[in-house]
């Protein structure tokens, strides 16, 4: 059904000999239009991404950290709204644009031919790098859009990963990606247990969006906000407090949103993803698609002698993510300066030093593309789809975040590898 309905868009676009006359007066083919229109979608998209980020405090190593030893829940809330938003959306354009739906889950199904003991091996690793730097591949765009301390190095560091995986991908391609791979009917909840998608979606999201509702009663995100009293902001010539700017209906220019609203912007994205581009919110692939370019500029000998690199390197398909990274940064930092956090920064948090923040990023980059998604791709999108793997990876990647906070935490000493001295 799925490559019957590709086919025939393809093909419609292919006959129709509408053509489009820009201002300019350049005639445009409908090939063009539909390409221009996912750029300019991609990058919204992106630019909104990083603006909520910024706005929902998850792009903040510190909050990141925290959450993993489970003393501040600002990141579960935004995930947790992210996701059964995802879902709630899904299960409308399952009902409304089946095809559309069936499209994303070619796309989604089609990028992680693996098994589950690489994507719980790979979410482990996540995990870990996630509680070390941070960070996440799709947080670090904010954290290089407003400038945090380290993010450099973070980014240096998801880089290096990121070509390891390259190096070492037909070895692992071989020998680790095939260990208990599913069988088709098992790959997919609602298809393993033969339930319509959108029934088992709904379920879910109504029971995500409970939780996110409880931790929001017992923990308001004004409570456990990481710097409620030592930080203030200047807007206009007035000085307000953390606990000032901090409304349950956010603003443009308020210096945090609750985490559910962000979180519901987030998921809210998936809207114009699936509807667009027939694909679904990710971030790490673009990662993939950025090197393999950087290395056919440089030495297209050696790009082409990975299958891995010329597959991600041309298309939409792969281009879309980096659009939408490249915007994400923009969009942090428009929204940083809404609320003066790039003219009156935060205090550096003393815990993260360069190189815990390298050894994270590389873990990050390099756990998330054998694990084939990160905390987008399986967490958001993998998860709201209900695919076997995506669930596993996000109960491992929570797995190996946690276990590491609290490692770090044990064994921290002043001038360690975690702490600055």
């Amino acid at each position: 059904m799925a490559l019957r309905s590709k086919t025939t868009a393809r093909s419609r676009i292919d006959k129709e000999s509408t053509l489009y006359e820009d201002q300019r007066g350049v005639e445009l083919s409908d090939d063009q239009v539909s390409l221009w229109k996912r750029v300019l979608w991609s990058a919204l998209c992106g630019i909104l991404f990083g603006w909520l980020l910024q706005k929902s405090s998850v792009y903040k190593p510190d909050v990141i950290f925290r959450q993993m030893k489970m003393e501040q829940f600002t990141m579960m809330k935004t995930f947790l709204a992210a996701v059964s938003t995802s879902q709630v959306v899904l299960a409308i354009v399952y009902l409304g644009r089946k095809a559309d739906f069936d499209l994303s889950l070619q796309s989604y199904d089609g990028g992680r031919p693996r098994g589950l003991a690489s994507t719980a091996l790979g979410a482990t690793l996540l995990g870990a790098g996630m509680a070390i730097s941070g960070a996440c591949p799709g947080t670090i765009t904010a954290q290089i859009g407003t400038g945090l301390r380290y993010s450099g190095v973070v980014f240096a560091g998801g880089v290096t990963g990121c070509v390891v995986y390259i190096i070492l991908e037909p070895i692992l391609t071989k020998y680790l990606l095939p260990i208990w791979t599913l069988n088709y009917q098992k790959q997919y909840l609602p298809r393993w247990f033969g339930i319509t998608y959108w029934k088992i979606a709904v379920a879910l999201a109504f029971t995500l969006a409970s939780v996110v509702a409880i931790l929001e009663i017992f923990l308001p995100y004004d409570i456990d906000y990481p710097y409620p009293e030592s930080y203030s902001t200047t807007a206009g010539n007035s000085t307000r407090s953390i606990n000032e700017v901090v409304r349950p209906i956010p603003v443009l220019s308020d210096y945090t949103w609750p985490p559910y609203a962000a979180g519901i912007g987030i998921g809210l994205l998936q809207i114009a993803i699936v509807t667009t581009l027939q694909d679904t919110l990710g971030s790490s692939s673009a990662w993939v698609t950025f090197l393999a370019n950087v290395v056919y500029l440089i030495a297209p000998s050696v790009a082409r002698k990975s299958d891995y690199l010329m597959r991600s390197k041309d298309g939409m398909g792969n281009y879309w993510q980096v659009i939408y990274l490249a915007s994400a940064i923009i969009g942090a930092m428009l929204s940083g300066l809404s609320s003066n956090m790039l003219i009156n920064p935060e205090p550096p948090i003393d815990s993260f030093n360069p190189v815990r923040s390298f050894f994270g990023g590389f873990l990050i980059l390099f756990g998330s593309r054998l694990a084939g998604g990160c905390t987008s791709g399986h967490g958001i999108s993998g998860f709201g789809l209900l695919y076997t793997s995506s669930i596993v990876a996000v109960a491992f990647m929570f797995g190996g975040g946690i276990f590491t906070a609290f490692a770090i935490d044990s064994f921290s000493y002043g001038g360690s590898f975690f702490r600055v001295p």
